[in-house]
């Protein structure tokens, strides 16, 4: 069966007010539901595409009931492809009970012999808490424990997240999306290519959810520059001036070149085959927008064996 047409299951698990639903509504740009958020009952299901190709993400309810629920009837773990785990980071009194949920879930999985890629959430570090000492060695030894616990064979990787900055949650979901989908891991060596050839710092390609197809940056410090001049771009639209969001893509642009004393950032809109998809570049000097759609057209041809 064509990978369009399978689509991917994504697990998203954890215990209780871990933050797992709120995590989803920050994908699925849900900010009105953040404030009145309910237990999940049971499990619930989502479905988002990227590039034409089905998602579907399983938030399961993380009570108690639900979770031996889940272990007594396993079909809920079959043909997982990623297992996200989110564990909020400050219930340090719950840090056991998680780690005794996450072992099942991999003896589970282990037992339908599935090796899903792991993605670890150490949620609810928020921004203004990074620069306490302390969050380091607290996410290292989170990542030390989770690991140990993992038999061989799964491929595990770590996010810090919060929700409320939003690139953290996109990147996390984006990168393992990048990893995951078969159809998206030829952009970046087309944003690889385009970096190189127009002798730019980084360029990235996202969808109209702003889920991120592919990029490339010279180091990762430019890419923190500019994932974090667009997502404040964007926080501005949303929650400083709504007005701006009637031309959501047209007003990024104009915010976007308000921030380019340092760096210049060049936002266009373009199309892969039939599908919308938006290419932000950042760079010492400002690129007509023409020419970058026509050196990603031609980067795209050059991949286009491997993308079909």
């Amino acid at each position: 069966m064509a990978e369009s047409e399978k689509g991917h299951k994504i697990l998203i698990a954890g215990l209780d007010e871990a933050g797992k639903t709120s995590i989803l509504n920050i994908l699925n740009e849900n900010y009105n539901q953040m404030d009145r958020i309910k237990p999940t009952v049971g499990y619930n299901r989502s479905f988002m595409k990227i590039l034409g190709i089905p998602i579907v993400n399983f938030d399961l309810g993380g009570q108690e009931k639900y979770r031996e629920q889940y272990f007594s009837d396993p079909r809920i773990f079959e043909e997982t492809d990623s297992l996200f785990f989110v564990i909020d980071a400050f219930q340090v009194a719950r840090y056991n009970e998680a780690f005794d949920y996450y072992k099942r879930i991999i003896e589970t999985y282990e037992q339908l012999n599935l090796k899903p890629k792991i993605v670890l959430c150490i949620h609810k570090i928020d921004p203004n808490l990074r620069e306490d000492p302390r969050v380091p060695e607290l996410v290292a030894k989170l990542r030390e424990r989770i690991v140990s616990m993992s038999p061989p064979g799964f491929e595990i990787t770590i996010f810090v997240t919060s929700i409320y900055d939003r690139k953290t949650v996109v990147e996390a979901f984006s990168k393992t999306l990048q990893e995951l989908v078969t159809s998206l891991k030829p952009f970046k060596k087309i944003m690889e290519s385009l970096v190189k050839f127009l002798k730019i710092d980084g360029a990235l390609l996202f969808d109209e959810n702003f889920l991120i197809i592919g990029d490339y940056f010279l180091t990762p410090e430019l890419e923190q520059k500019c994932l974090d001049n667009l997502y404040n771009s964007i926080y501005y639209i949303n929650n400083v001036n709504p007005n701006m969001a009637q031309n959501f893509f047209m007003s990024l642009d104009l915010i976007l070149d308000s921030k380019s004393q340092e760096k210049c950032f060049n936002f266009i809109e373009t199309k892969y085959k039939t599908l919308p998809l938006y290419l932000l570049t950042m760079g010492s000097k400002k690129l007509y927008g023409k020419t970058l759609e026509a050196k990603f057209f031609a980067m795209c041809e050059l991949f286009e064996k491997e993308l079909s």
